[in-house]
């Protein structure tokens, strides 16, 4: 199992942005890393040749001026956080361009802040995050800007312990930070009243999950709730998880709108640190 992560953190110099580097020391505190720090200059896809010189109808000037100035921000930045990573302006629309970076780059993990898109908003166009999470097939951890930092101890992972598969680079880069911290792992099952009678094939089926991915170190759990995201919630108000796992289907389009993924709801509103994959 390697140990050595490639990692890609957005960066728009802003805040949030930054809360994604706290959860970076305390991986850069147990495993070496390839750093790739990414910021978007967004520009229109129809105005833009594939660089600043051959586009034109755009305002050269501001885009140099503003590659320049990310630039410094990052010469700044590699003085004040002491680590060292790679850095890359790049242009287009911001999800295309990070989703491209990051496979290009063959990147284990993307580390990105994130803020609440609240409402009809965020049910019709979310955030940045949601918007990353939903298109990429390579893990990606959001932090929430209120989110809890801590050392990552306790792991908890809610998934559809029925499914037969979980993707393997997910599956490779979650025993990768479950050895890399000694962490024990959580194995959550949100149910519902009704449900309970179902409970010992739940707990089999657990063990048949655990049992196929070579899970070590893991307790069940259960939560009644009669939503996940709610049950969720309540779980980690009442225990001490430091990163939380769940998969999303990915979806796009009118669909999304009414049905959404639970994931993608848990992005900007997670109390811990979350890290979602695609499940196909």
């Amino acid at each position: 199992m390697k140990k050595t992560l490639n990692i890609m953190v957005p960066v728009d110099f802003t805040p949030v942005s930054f809360k994604a580097l706290q959860f970076l020391n305390l991986l850069l505190e147990k495993a070496s890393a390839n750093l790739h720090l990414v910021h978007v200059i967004q520009v229109n896809a129809a105005e833009w040749a594939g660089t600043t010189d051959s586009s034109e109808g755009i305002d050269r000037a501001e885009l140099y001026a503003r590659e320049q100035k990310a630039q410094q921000q990052f010469e700044e930045l590699r003085k004040q956080a002491n680590i060292e990573f790679t850095s890359a302006v790049v242009y287009g629309g911001l999800t295309t361009s990070l989703t491209g970076y990051a496979e290009q780059q063959q990147t284990d993990l993307i580390i990105m802040g994130t803020e609440e898109a609240d409402g009809w908003f965020e049910r019709l166009s979310g955030s940045e995050a949601q918007h990353v999470v939903r298109h990429t097939p390579i893990p990606v951890i959001t932090i929430q800007k209120d989110a809890s930092i801590t050392p990552i101890q306790n792991i908890l992972w809610v998934a559809d312990f029925a499914a037969e598969k979980q993707p393997q680079q997910t599956v490779n880069t979650i025993k990768t930070l479950l050895q890399l911290f000694g962490a024990q792992l959580h194995l959550l099952q949100i149910i519902q009243k009704d449900d309970d009678q179902k409970l010992e094939a739940t707990i089999q089926q657990m063990l048949r999950f655990a049992s196929r991915l070579q899970l070590q170190n893991f307790e069940i759990h259960f939560k009644s709730a009669a939503k996940v995201p709610a049950g969720m919630r309540n779980f980690n108000r009442e225990t001490e998880m430091d990163l939380v796992l769940i998969g999303t289907h990915g979806r796009n389009g009118f669909g999304h709108i009414f049905y959404g993924s639970i994931a993608e709801t848990m992005v900007n509103r997670c109390i811990r640190p979350l890290l979602t994959y695609h499940l196909k």
